[in-house]
């Protein structure tokens, strides 16, 4: 009635909801796979701008094109993001800017911390779909120092949850 253990094809890697999977949690072929796109975009960012569109236009597109692909499932991915690929990244926004694209040089962290703050803040809605993993709301008040939310700091027992985007957003008073 169920499949058998051999009959489970095991891969190194899959992509999932527009992002990929490696079995080892490296993001290295998703930043790949996303420069090698943005790239080629560059190619028609550089065709909008010879054909004489205005500065203004091409920072549109440009965030339109490439830098909603990168901000893609960010918080998703970024925890498994070595400096390495950070800076990889960041040379490709700033090549970005050197060409024109962007009104200001992005940082991934930068574009990071941003996204946190939007999602953090659309899932406290309860009727967000994702409201449903964050921690139970604290009902104590002590009056001691402001915090940027009410729930209660869970106690963190694997590195894998230390630098997910909840305990980040949790912890980093987001």
């Amino acid at each position: 009635m169920y499949p058998s253990v051999n009959s489970v094809e095991l891969v190194t890697h899959t992509k999932l909801l527009g992002v990929w999977i490696q079995d080892n949690f490296k993001v290295d072929m998703h930043v790949d796979y996303i420069l090698s796109l943005c790239s080629q975009r560059i190619f028609l960012m550089k065709r909008l701008r010879d054909q004489g569109l205005s500065a203004t236009y091409i920072h549109t597109v440009f965030q339109a094109i490439i830098v909603s692909r990168i901000l893609y499932a960010l918080p998703a991915w970024r925890c498994f993001l070595s400096k390495e690929l950070s800076g990889r990244i960041d040379a490709f926004l700033k090549r970005c800017y050197r060409y024109g694209f962007a009104s200001e040089s992005e940082h991934v962290n930068v574009l990071f911390d941003r996204v946190c703050v939007d999602l953090f803040h659309k899932i406290r809605c309860s009727e967000h779909c994702l409201h449903d993993i964050l921690p139970p709301v604290f009902s104590q008040c002590y009056d001691m120092r402001h915090r940027a939310h009410s729930f209660v700091l869970p106690q963190c027992n694997s590195n894998l949850y230390k630098i997910s985007f909840i305990h980040y957003c949790l912890f980093e008073d987001v």
